[in-house]
């Protein structure tokens, strides 16, 4: 196995060799490289005597690459042109950032808070383009080639990175039709006995904080459903109690569609995490640190 060193060796022989073909001569290589005709010749004596083969026969007036050289300078000003390209490359986004980011995020969180600020990066960096799969679901972000999710925690422990987007505070709510047909809970032991809309579908308990009490609440219910926005649609239906996050119950609650239940009773906060794996490009970056900076200064 060849080591770091040798590898670089060769590389940048590589470099010095695609440039004496492209310059003509050792000497005009030397000028471009800066370098003194000795140390160019040193790297391509170097780089001959690894491959066992001579690439150029060279006099002191005279240059001319042999076959093997002639094959092998390809591979060189190949490598010289990626590297070329690269740093070119990196430029460009540096000055105006392009590329394209693939994102997944809830419908429901997604369409009230990431769409309406990948909108406005659109605006701000639009050579960036955006692939968005919104969905309820946890998408596998290697195996579907995803940079950047948005997903709620508390989250399993993996290999990915997760950066806090939002805490959410949330609270119990019910719509006024509901609390017509069943007599609001006049305490935590009676929320057991009413109906629930169920979100998500592994959802089985929650757990709810009186003083310094904190009391597990078996949820059960006639709904049961895989999406935040069908909950919310279903509470306001009267169809049962749910937990909401602030951003779903304020306006509701504000225009008397929604009740809070217990209003002394207090549930866990939802945070919103923004995930990605350990690499991501500088597009995915650049939009990481977007996000983040948004949910901080329009305090979600």
């Amino acid at each position: 196995m060849e080591t770091g060193t040798s590898i670089l060796d060769e590389l940048r022989g590589m470099a010095v060799f695609a440039t004496v073909v492209r310059s003509g001569s050792f000497a005009a290589a030397a000028r471009t490289l800066a370098l003194t005709r000795a140390v160019v010749s040193h790297h391509v004596r170097t780089l001959e005597a690894r491959l066992g083969v001579p690439l150029a026969q060279r006099s002191t007036r005279s240059f001319s690459l042999t076959p093997a050289g002639e094959a092998f300078r390809v591979h060189c000003e190949r490598l010289v042109d990626e590297a070329v390209d690269g740093i070119r490359g990196m430029e460009l986004l540096r000055a105006e950032p392009r590329g394209e980011v693939r994102l997944t995020c809830s419908h429901h969180f997604g369409t009230q808070r990431i769409l309406p600020a990948l909108v406005e990066f659109r605006r701000r960096y639009p050579a960036v383009r955006l692939q968005v799969a919104m969905s309820d679901s946890t998408v596998d972000l290697v195996q579907q080639g995803v940079e950047l999710a948005v997903r709620a925690g508390p989250l399993p422990d993996s290999d990915l990175h997760a950066r806090k987007l939002v805490e959410e505070s949330t609270m119990l709510c019910a719509a006024p039709a509901y609390l017509r047909r069943y007599r609001a809970p006049a305490s935590v032991a009676e929320l057991e006995q009413h109906r629930w809309v169920v979100y998500p579908p592994s959802q089985r308990s929650v757990t709810v904080r009186t003083g310094e009490q904190s009391v597990e609440v078996a949820v059960r219910g006639d709904i049961v459903t895989d999406s935040a926005a069908s909950r919310l649609a279903f509470v306001l239906a009267g169809e049962g109690i749910a937990r909401l996050p602030e951003y779903d119950a304020a306006g509701p609650l504000a225009a008397g569609h929604l009740v809070r239940v217990l209003p002394e009773a207090q549930t866990a906060a939802l945070n919103i995490f923004l995930v990605h794996t350990r690499r991501i490009g500088p597009s995915a970056r650049l939009l990481r640190d977007f996000l983040l900076d948004t949910a901080r200064d329009e305090e979600w």
